[in-house]
C-alpha cells in the first residue's frame, strides 16, 4: 500500500460513523488534493503528507463538520430508548416481585449520561434526538406499568416531577452540543 493510500485509509477509518456516500465523497476529494499537493511539490510525497497533519485527525474533523449518518443516529436514539424504560420511578411490591426506586435512579442517570454523551459527542441534533427517544420511552414505560400494574397510582405531584424529569432529558440532549458549537474555536478550512 502506498502512503498515499494509507493515509486516506487510515482517515476513512477516522470518519467511521459518518453517511457512507458523504464519507466516500470526502475521500476522493482528498485524494484529489493530495494527489495535486504531491504533484506541487515535485512528487514529494512525505511533505504533500505532513502538510495535512495525521490522517485520525483529519477524519474527526470531517466527523465533526458532517456529523455522524442516520444509522448511528437510529442507534443513538434505539439506546436511549430501552435505557428510559426501567427509568420510571415506580415501585411494585407484593408476592411476586419488587420494583425499587433506586434501580429505576440507576438508570435515569445512565439515560441522562447517554443522551449528554450522544450530544457531546455527536452534536446537538442527535443529543436532541436521543433526548426524544428517552422522553418518549419513558412515556411509554409509564402507561405500560399504569395498564398493568393492579392498583396502581399516578399522583398528581408525581406525574408533575416525571414530567419534568423526562423533559429535562430533552433539554440535556440539545444543551451540551449546542454548547461545544458554540464554544468551539474556529474551524479550519477542509
Amino acid at each position: 500500500m502506498t502512503p498515499p493510500d494509507e493515509f486516506l485509509a487510515r482517515a476513512r477509518r477516522a470518519m467511521a460513523g459518518m453517511e457512507p456516500a458523504v464519507r466516500d465523497d470526502i475521500l476522493r476529494e482528498l485524494g484529489s488534493h493530495l494527489s495535486e499537493s504531491i504533484a506541487a511539490n515535485g512528487g514529494d510525497v512525505r511533505t504533500s503528507l505532513a502538510n495535512l497533519g495525521s490522517p485520525e485527525e483529519v477524519g474527526r474533523r470531517y466527523r465533526e463538520v458532517y456529523g455522524y449518518g442516520r444509522v448511528y443516529k437510529a442507534l443513538f436514539a434505539v439506546i436511549a430508548f430501552v435505557l428510559a424504560i426501567p427509568s420510571i420511578p415506580v415501585l411494585a411490591s407484593n408476592d411476586q416481585n419488587a420494583f425499587p426506586y433506586g434501580f429505576s435512579i440507576v438508570f435515569l442517570v445512565a439515560a441522562a449520561g447517554w443522551v449528554l454523551w450522544v450530544s457531546v459527542i455527536a452534536g446537538s441534533r442527535a443529543g436532541l434526538l436521543a433526548g426524544l427517544a428517552t422522553f418518549v420511552g419513558r412515556i411509554a414505560a409509564l402507561a405500560l406499568a399504569a395498564m398493568t400494574q393492579v392498583g396502581a397510582e399516578i399522583t398528581a405531584g408525581g406525574l408533575v416531577a416525571f414530567v419534568a424529569v423526562s423533559v429535562t432529558l430533552i433539554v440535556l440532549g440539545w444543551i451540551p452540543g449546542t454548547a461545544k458549537k458554540a464554544w468551539s474555536g474556529p474551524t479550519a478550512n477542509l
